[in-house]
């Protein structure tokens, strides 16, 4: 039987179970199981967790070596050779579900656009929806957005 990698099973937005296996000084660096939807091939793919692009960074910052911990995609890039990852910790979904879903449908319109100059009223939308997330929040309300991809608007957009 070929041996398939995981990397192509694996999807933005989605939860995956993950466990510690590096702890640099701003990054995890995760293992994260996806032997529930890629059997048959090789079950795990690293992905790096920066606490500077996640929510809930002081908890993200408490972990240690071999600790487990959910965590979303952001970013997958497959290509071989320069395979990466990123997650993030989940965001709270009651800020995504909160009044018919703005935070969700203003991430993705943000997304499908590249209307960075949105992000503020995201932050606001946020905020209304009982987020009290500081490293999110100010994120948002940042003038400059770097990229073409942001980790919070891939966050927000994206999570299942």
């Amino acid at each position: 039987m070929e041996h398939i990698p995981a990397w192509h099973a694996a999807k933005v937005g989605m939860r995956y179970p993950a466990r510690v296996i590096a702890v640099g000084e701003s990054v995890l660096l995760l293992n994260l199981d996806l032997t529930l939807i890629a059997p048959g091939r090789s079950p795990t793919i690293l992905a790096s967790l920066r606490f500077d692009e996640t929510v809930d960074s002081d908890r993200a910052r408490s972990l240690s070596l071999k600790d487990s911990v959910q965590v979303v995609l952001i970013v997958v890039d497959p290509h071989p050779g320069s395979e990466r990852a990123f997650a993030s910790l989940p965001a709270n979904p009651e800020w995504l579900t909160w009044n018919d879903q703005t935070v969700r449908r203003l991430a993705r319109h943000i997304r499908e656009t590249r209307e960075f100059g949105l992000m503020p009223i995201l932050a606001d939308a946020l905020e209304d929806a009982g987020c009290n997330d500081t490293t999110l929040l100010e994120h948002c309300r940042q003038t400059q957005i770097d990229g073409w991809r942001d980790w919070a608007v891939e966050l927000l957009a994206t999570q299942q």
